[in-house]
């Protein structure tokens, strides 16, 4: 015998445990059991191959940033601007009550892609205005005023056009679409600020870091004896 049933409503995580725990607490008689369904087991899946898809995805930008970049410390500087959309996704979920399920991590790839454009076009606008003469102060400086039209339009646009999804019922076989909207505004209220702000200075950090190992990796290798001076008496 089968008991099925059907969860219409929006935090399925804490529902689920809840359902666990209850389903635990019964003494079933010899030969009955309790499981999910295959869909739910499939959801759970899917659920533990999401870490795996967002360490891929930070693997392949960082490997196209490093060739276009010809650089390995730039391309982490960008990377690490994606932090800079959590504070807001925290914030937009819990203002509006919103689950962070499947769709909310879905809406986090998304957004990793939209943070890392727009690191991308002020970082090279940077190296631009630096390779002319400018020091890194004004570079900082003349890069921000430059594309910060461009990057408070692009997370507008977004945002705006995010929206109706945002405060909408869409679903489509069951699942809504707006913790995903709202994990995409959110981050994009954050990140698009703190990218103008810190980023360029989190470059200008971890190339000094780099310059520093390879000037201890230049010191040590000039200490090492010749061969002629170690087999010298």
């Amino acid at each position: 015998m089968a008991v099925r049933g059907t969860y219409e409503g929006e935090d399925w995580g804490g529902t689920k445990e809840t359902i666990e725990e209850l389903m635990n607490a019964f003494n079933l008689p010899a030969g009955y059991s309790w499981s999910w369904n295959d869909r739910i087991v499939e959801q759970s899946t899917e659920d533990a191959e999401m870490g795996v898809n967002f360490l891929l995805a930070l693997v392949l930008v960082y490997l196209v940033m490093a060739s276009l970049f010809e650089s390995l410390t730039q391309p982490f500087a960008i990377l690490f601007a994606i932090f800079f959309a959590l504070p807001g996704v925290a914030w937009m979920l819990a203002a509006t009550g919103t689950p962070f399920n499947l769709m909310a991590q879905i809406g986090l790839l998304i957004l990793m892609g939209i943070v890392v454009n727009n690191g991308i076009v002020l970082v090279d606008h940077m190296n631009y205005f630096r390779k002319q003469g400018c020091s890194a102060e004004e570079a900082i400086l003349r890069a921000g005023r430059d594309r910060l039209r461009p990057i408070l339009m692009t997370a507008a646009t977004t945002i705006i056009g995010l929206l109706p999804l945002a405060i909408g019922g869409v679903n489509v076989s069951g699942l809504l679409y707006f913790p995903m909207a709202r994990t995409v505004m959110g981050g994009l209220m954050s990140s698009a600020v703190l990218t103008l702000l810190v980023l360029p200075y989190i470059t200008l950090g971890t190339e000094g870091v780099a310059n520093w190992l390879q000037r201890i990796w230049k010191g040590s290798q000039g200490t090492k004896l010749k061969p002629a001076e170690a087999a010298a008496p």
